[in-house]
Parts: structure tokens; sequence; C-alpha cells
């Protein structure tokens, strides 16, 4: 009935696997809502589509399926039906481990099977079948329910079968930055902050001013210090205190931040000082920020910028000394 085109294992960890904005997309043709998750350069939806207007019909379990000649344009407007490549990807990214079965149940749901066209007899209703833009024949994934396997597989022409929309992932706006102005919003509070891109990766380009909740987070225990410079972390707190999505450098990232001197703003980075037990670093030449990383018992890697002499120093402090974090996040 159906030819074999690759042969994958599957297993899909929904439970495990959130992005950090989850992207919900609204199919503007009928008000539909569809959530979905990330893999890759795609978010995928969680559900089939279920547009009415263009499904060939409907089972008794709410399950629409589409006529091979509508797949490629069935999909709402900005999403669409994954190609061949999309979904060897999307395997290789998730259809892996021991607990495949489950998850390709969890990811088939209440699809099953297909239809030749012209007939109303479901045919290899053991599996769901899932289809793939594919300009030369008629392509689909099928999740075998029972053993927990998947196969790119070619049904016949004219066949009619379920459709799971992809739509490109916006890996700013995942991690709330608006991109024109590279700029960060904390959802927690509203605060926003100016963020710059480094490789690969997105730097808030000023200290983090989290949670303001004493002047004794300030440097001299005033509050302007803290609008100017950010506020003063310790280094279990300072672990925690970053967006969601973002976290504090370890000291690897670090090292890469630094590499280019003449790329840093002295005059932001290389002041503010420090909270030293019941004194201050010097706040007008020195900034001094906290790593993850962490070599010695009861101490965090610190690194210190010196704006005048335009040097840096790493050290190891005490995880109750108040240092200043710089947020960083992987733009994947």
């Amino acid at each position: 009935m159906f030819r074999l085109v690759g042969r994958v294992a599957v297993a899909l960890f929904l439970v495990a696997e959130v992005s950090v904005a989850d992207t919900v997309v609204k199919d503007n043709r009928d008000g539909k809502m569809y959530k979905t998750f990330a893999s890759g350069e795609l978010n995928w939806f969680t559900d089939n589509l279920t547009f009415r207007k263009t499904a060939a019909f409907i089972d008794d379990a709410g399950v629409a399926y589409y006529k091979q000649l509508d797949w490629n344009g069935s999909c709402p407007e900005g999403t669409h039906v994954p190609d061949i490549q999309e979904w060897t990807l999307f395997a290789k990214d998730r259809f892996t481990g021991p607990r495949k079965l489950s998850n390709v149940k969890s990811f088939a749901g209440k699809t099953r099977g297909f239809y030749e066209g012209g007939s109303s007899k479901i045919q290899g209703k053991e599996a769901a079948y899932f289809a793939v833009k594919d300009m030369n024949g008629v392509r689909a994934m099928m999740l075998d329910v029972k053993r927990g396997n998947a196969r790119l597989v070619s049904l016949p022409d004219g066949a009619i079968a379920t459709v799971r929309c992809v739509i490109e992932r916006d890996f700013y706006a995942e991690k709330n930055v608006d991109e024109k102005k590279m700029e960060l919003t904390d959802t927690r509070d509203g605060k926003k902050y100016k963020v710059e891109k480094r490789d690969n990766r997105l730097w808030m380009v000023t200290n983090l001013k989290f949670s303001l909740t004493s002047a004794r987070q300030c440097l001299l225990e005033d509050t302007t210090f803290c609008k100017k410079f950010g506020r003063f972390y310790n280094y279990n707190d300072a672990k925690k205190a970053c967006p969601a999505g973002w976290h504090l450098p370890d000291d690897a990232e670090w090292r890469d931040f630094q590499k280019d001197r003449e790329k840093l703003n002295w005059e932001t980075i290389g002041r503010g000082g420090c909270k030293d037990w019941d004194g201050y670093c010097n706040s007008e030449l020195t900034g001094h920020y906290w790593s993850s990383t962490s070599i010695m018992k009861n101490t965090g890697r610190s690194w210190e910028f010196r704006r005048q002499a335009k040097s840096i120093d790493r050290t190891d402090q005490n995880v109750q000394k108040g240092l200043y974090v710089r947020c960083v996040t992987e733009l994947n």
C-alpha cells in the first residue's frame, strides 16, 4: 500500500522541552489558536490543523483530514507544512530515547490512519500519518503508536491525511528582546535593558536592577545609585537573579565577552564598584561582576573591570560580597 522511505527511532519529550516564551499562533481565517513547542529553528504546533473550510472531512474524534493537493496551502499565514528535511531534523532532535512509545502516542494524540482518494475506508489505522511538503510524490511521516517508531513513507496519489504546521522561530522574541531596539524587557518588573550581540549570544549592556527591595543593595545604601549602576547581589542571589531564558555568565562566557576590549564600554562596565562587607570598592574606577563559576568552597569567580586603566582582573570572592550582574543568553 505504501513504500518505506526512511526510518528513525522516535521519542518526544514535550514536558521537558518548553520554549522560554511560548509561541501561540492564531489562524485568522477562523480564530483558532494553536500552541507550539520549539525544536531547532522551528516551532511545531502541538495539535493538528483543524481548518474546516479546506478539510476533506473531520472524523468523529474531531481529527481533520486534508487532500494531498491542499496540503501546501492549508496552514495559517506565516506557517507551513514541514518538508522532508524539517521532519528529519525534528526526528533527530526529538525522536530518541527509551520512552519512545509513550511519547509517540503523546505526539500523535487521536490521529490514526489516512484515506486513499475517493475511498471512505481508513488505511493504516495502527499508525498516525502527517503530511510532508514534497514536490515529488506524496510523502507522510508515519508514527507507529504500537511500537514507537517513525518512518517517512510514500502514500498513494490523492491520499488524505492530517496536517501538523510549523512556524519559524523568532529567537529574539523568545528572549523578550525587541530586535529593532535591541532592548530586553524583564517581564517580572517591566524594566528595560539595552542588549548587544556578541557571536551567537546576547549580553545585557547595563547591570541588572531586578528586585530592589532595600537601599542596602545599593552603593552607599542610596537608591539613586541602584538606578544608576544596578543592584548588588551576593553570589547565591546572583545565580537566580536573571530573567527566564537568561543566565549568569560562567567563566568561559566572560572570557569570550572580554576578548575584544576595544568593543567594551568602559564607562558603564568599569564603574559602580562593589559592596565589600561594610565598605565599598572604588565606584568611579571599577566595576565588579559575578560569574556562575565557583572553584573554591564559599567563593564565586569574580571579574573586575578597571575603567581608567582599561584592565581586567579575575579573582575568587567570598559569596557574601555584593557584586553586579550582567545576564546573557544564547540565540537558539
